[in-house]
């Protein structure tokens, strides 16, 4: 007995539907490995700016610093504001010593941060030029030849730092509003310290605790820490 024929236009229909079946199942797949690519970089990149975020918030900072307060230590242009590195792990005075440059919130104003040098920890007794809370005074003094002369006066002072306060002071002590005008600085203001000085590159160093001299030279007055 022979076999059936098939006709050849069923068999052609058949083959017309197997086609138009492959490129609806294709696309459908591709499509799912796509999202699922999306939602991999997306988790990737949460957890690269989670990452991010926690190391810049508690360990190091990278940032700017303006004003002229911790000249020569960090330099200043009018161009451009130098950049700094800051450790936090020494947040709220944890570990921090006499001569250490820090970062800490700004007692005065708020919502700003600073960068002096500790001149005093706890206990401390410091030497302080403070003519009522600023820090010239000027008198008028007759001259033998007749002539009036105006010059500047210092009033020193012994303050003791109290627990749990340190004593802040910028290199730049003309130009620096520091512990002499709001006073000693609780240690929870503290952020962090200053490591060193990244940018402008050619004043890139590292810091170090040997800011803080002695008085040297007749008719000079030098800001100095007593331990």
């Amino acid at each position: 007995m022979p076999p059936p024929r098939i006709p050849i236009s069923s068999l052609l229909a058949r083959l017309r539907v197997q086609r138009s079946a492959t490129p609806f199942s294709l696309p459908r797949m591709h499509s799912h490995n796509r999202r699922l690519t999306t939602f991999g970089w997306a988790v990737r990149l949460t957890q690269g700016f989670l990452t991010l975020h926690v190391f810049t918030r508690y360990f190091y900072g990278f940032g700017a610093i303006q004003g002229i307060s911790m000249l020569p230590t960090i330099p200043h242009s009018h161009r451009r504001s130098p950049y700094i590195l800051t450790s936090y792990f020494y947040r709220h005075g944890r570990g921090v010593q006499v001569g250490d440059v820090v970062t800490f919130k700004n007692p005065v104003v708020e919502g700003t941060t600073a960068c002096k040098r500790v001149v005093g920890m706890p206990g401390d007794f410091v030497c302080v030029v403070t003519p009522g809370k600023s820090f010239l005074e000027e008198e008028e003094e007759e001259e033998e030849e007749g002539d009036a002369g105006v010059f500047a006066t210092f009033r020193e002072e012994m303050v003791r730092v109290p627990e749990g306060h340190c004593w802040l002071v910028g290199d730049n002590l003309e130009w620096s509003r520091d512990s002499r005008m709001f006073g000693p600085v609780p240690l929870n203001l503290v952020t962090g310290k200053v490591l060193a000085v990244c940018w402008p590159w050619k004043d890139a160093k590292w810091l170090d605790r040997g800011g803080l001299k002695d008085a040297v030279g007749e008719g000079e007055y030098e800001w100095v820490s007593t331990r």
